[in-house]
């Protein structure tokens, strides 16, 4: 029998591979491939050391080596197809996922002929790739779906239709091709998005048409997530929230999580103008004690940009009103935005993210431009005067963008540097009631405030680790990596707290408004709230210098503070609380949802534990409740 590696070299450990899985599930469905091959995986972090991995692989000795290639792991690929070649020249390499399609030009090399493209979905171009290679002489003209070199020519065969009944693909979940051996589980229920955003190849690929999974099918994969105590769940569909059948799928998770206490952390892209089904689902989730937030895509609020990108998104009215629902019903949302994209200016991105704050945004991220392979913005990339630079390193083949005809270089950097500034002050909620008082009293707007603390943090000494941290972030593009922002929440609110509560006390007290005797008061406030993390970060000190709020007592991880009554309505404004008390008297209880800060993980488990916490800061924001001493 032949040997098929499988491999997949993710951003995360222990997942669930399931492009492979597909791949492997759709194969053994034919006679002659499961009298023929015999089925391998190769599953590593893609930051694992290169000639490790190459090494796993050449040891590895298969007749035929299928890789997932992503944006995050090309480099890497690049590498081991190139030492595999050279170890060993018989084998046949297929290369597949949306990094490589419809780039043979780029990716194949006229003198190997045994190394191939497989263009689109995977499933059925893989089996009939596999019984080409049952013959003597492989047809691979005859299989749909594949680009390859003959004779020094580069040869492309017609595209292969998509696969409109999904359930001809065995589920790897429950035919036995995964064991319970994962932290992580990907979940899909469909395939397909009905948007073409310029930034995105999602919808160019699919065109249009949204396949689905039987629902039957979706829940007893579920079932067997929760059984086999998979903690994590992602939901990899386009738009969760878009079917109807979404809402009834999402309370049989709650079910399970509740019955088997699996999942308790769950991650999906929400459906792009469902606002109130996923607000549904997301409260459905949230019933059921699962760590999960309200995801809200909008990428930029410009008119031109939406117009270039080919995308809308819902009314500010109806968005406001989505987030004050959310606050009413303790649900955690985050906004997700893409600096920079065509058509954005410095001003108009800093403005969106004001107009966000105004509109009772709780988390909002700012992830790099990844210019994709096969993107419209791809395409237009001249017209749109996209520069960009590497990042990611040699495991990567990662392009971010760093300047558009409207945004040049220097104001991209200035962007982030303002971003950092922005997500160590709001999204961390270190000056919530402050700001807002601000805003509607001195008529300050919330980007002013964010630019002069990104100002304050530049003057900084060059050994601040905090200025550090965002400059090395920005002139080295680390903030390609999905952990580097949960990193500088880790270092903000855990690694160098103390220092940044003495930055922010410098920058209030350096600002003109810090006069007003209210802004003071609720500065004191904003320190007992600012959250924390992990469950064993210490607490802060106590708060001596305190002019305004009596701390009358300070627990193992809780503050009893007594609010003068004058300034409890700018209290309850800001923070959500159930009931006043009297007298003012409350204890604030910092003990949440967080988990314990482990020294022995490694730096990439903090990153992506404090990102994926800031995006659902609601369930690490301290309670208020009326002291129980105090009645």
């Amino acid at each position: 029998m032949k040997n098929v590696l499988l491999i997949e070299l993710s951003v995360f450990e222990r997942m669930t591979p399931l492009a492979s899985g597909y791949l492997q599930a759709y194969a053994m469905t034919d006679s002659v491939i499961r009298s023929e091959y015999r089925f391998d995986r190769y599953l590593a972090v893609a930051k694992t050391g290169r000639p490790h991995v190459i090494a796993d692989l050449v040891k590895a000795a298969a007749d035929v080596y299928a890789f997932s290639c992503y944006v995050w792991n090309m480099g890497l690929v690049r590498s081991a197809v190139r030492a595999i070649r050279q170890a060993r020249p018989d084998a046949q390499i297929i290369l597949g996922g949306p990094q490589v399609m419809s780039q043979g030009l780029r990716y194949l090399d006229k003198d190997d002929e045994k190394t191939v493209i497989c263009n689109g979905e995977g499933e059925v171009t893989f089996t009939r790739y596999l019984l080409a290679l049952t013959e003597s002489v492989p047809e691979f003209q005859d299989v749909n779906g594949l680009s390859f070199y003959r004779d020094g020519q580069l040869v492309t065969t017609p595209k292969q239709p998509r696969i409109s009944n999904l359930d001809d693909v065995p589920s790897p979940f429950l035919t036995g091709v995964f064991d319970s051996a994962y932290s992580i589980a990907i979940l899909e229920t469909n395939r397909g998005c009905p948007y073409h955003c310029g930034f995105c190849f999602w919808g160019a690929a699919t065109n249009d048409r949204v396949y689905r999974f039987d629902e039957d099918r979706v829940r007893e994969e579920i079932t067997w997530i929760a059984k086999n105590e998979i903690l994590f769940l992602f939901i990899a569909d386009a738009n969760w929230g878009m079917l109807s059948r979404d809402v009834d799928i999402s309370r049989h998770i709650a079910s399970c999580a509740t019955e088997f206490g699996a999942p308790n952390v769950l991650y999906f892209s929400a459906a792009k103008n469902k606002p109130q089904a996923v607000t549904k689902i997301t409260s459905i989730f949230q019933d059921a004690r699962l760590i999960a937030s309200q995801p809200v895509s909008l990428q930029t609020l410009e008119p031109a940009s939406l117009d270039l990108i080919s995308r809308s998104n819902i009314k500010l009215s109806a968005f406001a009103a989505i987030q004050e629902d959310l606050r009413e019903k303790r649900i955690s949302s985050y906004i997700e935005l893409i600096w920079p994209l065509p058509g954005e200016t410095l001003e108009s991105f800093r403005q969106g993210i004001g107009t966000l704050c105004e509109n009772e945004a709780q988390t909002i991220i700012a992830y790099p431009h990844l210019l994709l392979n096969n993107t419209p913005i791809y395409h237009s990339s001249e017209a749109m005067g996209i520069v960009s630079r590497p990042a990611g390193g040699d495991i990567a083949e990662a392009r971010i963008v760093i300047g558009t005809r409207d945004a040049s270089v220097a104001d991209f950097a200035e962007g982030m540097y303002f971003f950092y500034a922005f997500h160590a002050l709001h999204n961390t909620n270190s000056l919530r009631t402050v700001i807002r008082h601000l805003v509607k009293q001195h008529g300050i707007r919330y980007q002013d405030v964010f630019s002069a603390f990104a100002d304050f943090l530049r003057r900084q000494g060059d050994d601040d680790p905090l200025r550090a941290y965002i400059e090395r972030s920005i002139d080295d593009a680390d903030y390609y990596d999905v952990n580097n922002y949960g990193l500088f929440i880790h270092s903000v609110l855990h690694e160098h707290r103390e220092l940044f509560s003495r930055h922010v006390r410098e920058f209030v007290r350096s600002q003109s408004w810090w006069e007003d005797d209210t802004a003071r008061a609720l500065f004191e406030i904003d320190m007992v709230n600012r959250p924390y993390m992990y469950s064993n970060t210490p607490l802060d000190a106590a708060h001596e210098d305190f002019h305004s709020l009596r701390l009358v007592a300070q627990g193992t991880r809780s503050y009893t503070v007594q609010v003068p009554s004058h300034h409890l309505s700018a209290l309850t404004d800001a923070v959500r609380i159930e009931t006043v008390p009297p007298d003012g008297v409350f204890t604030v209880d910092h003990k949440r949802l967080q988990y314990p800060f482990m020294p022995t993980q490694s730096a990439d488990h903090s990153g992506s534990y404090c990102h994926g916490m800031i995006e659902k800061v609601g369930n690490v924001m301290p309670t208020w409740a009326p002291s129980p001493s105090r009645g």
